[in-house]
């Protein structure tokens, strides 16, 4: 301007207008502004976002695999029932069981071994552990070599009808014996959480296809699946641990963008190899490290508000980003030309900063 009109006030006034309006302030808070407000609003509803890339992970998601124990249901089962072969005593099989159980972690294995200690009393100590991932545990008890689990080829026909009959109810069937043969089944149930069958729903209202992931047998998963409102051809039983990533992997070469819900050792690798994994804060510590999102409360319904969230905190970054951007893209030309005052452009700057933070506010009223 001064070149061509030789009015030094006037050029003076563009130029200063000029580095006003274009004073990124504001494309510089729109996202850092959202996403912190975003995952304080989450950690409120306990919901643990560990970054940003996780927000667009969020929006690709079409198909939520949850693991069965712990997440969708309560991961505290109970024994139900005890099936001794011909012959054997039952407080023998409970005591020797339990025994076993009581050096594992695992759901069933507590369950067992605290249904045995309340049936057959205090149980001895264990010698020679050893848990065979996804088939069960063996270990010396009382001079025996025991074994719990699905280690057993051959079981005598009242215990293959017990086990049968078990599984029909909904129950995990355990197979327990000693010297090389099996003596008695164990039943063991799992009761659904209250609010699987609810956050099955809500994650379906968001466009998401749930399927069941467990290792139990099909008839017990299929029994959990139809109680959360889950198709038979969404779930995957009998899977071992280290087939979990297989799923996940099937899954995505599908064309499917997978989210994973899990709570256990046995899910951080499935975790950590779909492209969302939510980890129940009531799970293990290898769990919740490979998980983008931490769902503290243990609830599945929050799986559905974390991903809405989520969704909704990119969508406001984006919008942010759209009007910081916008507005100096419209404004420069006028600052440029001479047309726009320098206290109008300090108020429109100061006005956009404003408004990219008050939209960030707003995610502080999500339900």
């Amino acid at each position: 301007w001064l070149g061509v009109t030789g009015d030094t006030v006037a050029a003076f006034t563009a130029a200063v207008a000029v580095l006003i309006i274009a004073c990124p302030c504001a494309l510089g808070l729109a996202t850092p502004t959202a996403l912190m407000v975003g995952t304080g609003r989450g950690a409120q509803l306990g919901i643990l976002i560990k970054g940003p890339e996780v927000l667009e992970s969020t929006r690709r998601v079409d198909t939520v695999v949850l693991d069965k124990t712990g997440t969708v249901t309560t991961g505290r089962m109970t024994l139900q029932a005890v099936y001794v072969a011909e012959g054997e005593d039952e407080k023998e099989l409970l005591r020797l069981a339990g025994a076993l159980e009581h050096a594992s972690e695992h759901p069933v294995a507590r369950a067992i071994a605290a249904g045995a200690e309340e049936r057959a009393g205090a149980l001895p100590a264990v010698e020679h552990f050893e848990n065979v991932p996804g088939q069960g545990v063996r270990g010396r008890v009382s001079g025996r070599e025991v074994a719990v689990g699905r280690l057993y080829d051959v079981l005598p026909q009242e215990l293959a009808r017990a086990a049968r009959e078990a599984e029909q109810q909904g129950r995990t069937a355990v197979v327990a014996g000693w010297d090389g043969r099996a003596r008695g089944v164990l039943a063991v149930a799992d009761a659904v959480k209250a609010t699987s069958a609810e956050a099955v729903a809500g994650l379906r209202a968001l466009g998401l296809r749930p399927v069941l992931l467990t290792g139990d047998n099909r008839t017990v998963a299929e029994a959990v699946a139809h109680t959360v409102g889950i198709g038979s051809g969404d779930v995957f039983a009998e899977v071992l641990p280290e087939d979990k990533v297989d799923v996940v992997r099937r899954l995505q070469r599908e064309g499917r963008t997978v989210a994973m819900v899990g709570d256990g050792v046995n899910d951080a690798a499935a975790l950590a190899t779909a492209d969302l994994g939510l980890a129940m804060g009531t799970g293990t510590d290898a769990a919740i490290e490979a998980g983008d999102l931490t769902l503290v409360r243990g609830d599945l319904r929050v799986a559905a508000d974390a991903i809405r969230l989520s969704r909704r905190t990119l969508a406001t970054i984006k919008g942010n980003l759209v009007w910081a951007f916008g507005y100096n893209v419209a404004a420069l030309p006028l600052a440029a030309a001479g047309l726009l005052n320098p206290m109008i452009a300090g108020a429109a700057m100061a006005f956009s900063s404003v408004f990219v933070v008050t939209n960030s506010l707003r995610l502080r009223r999500f339900r």
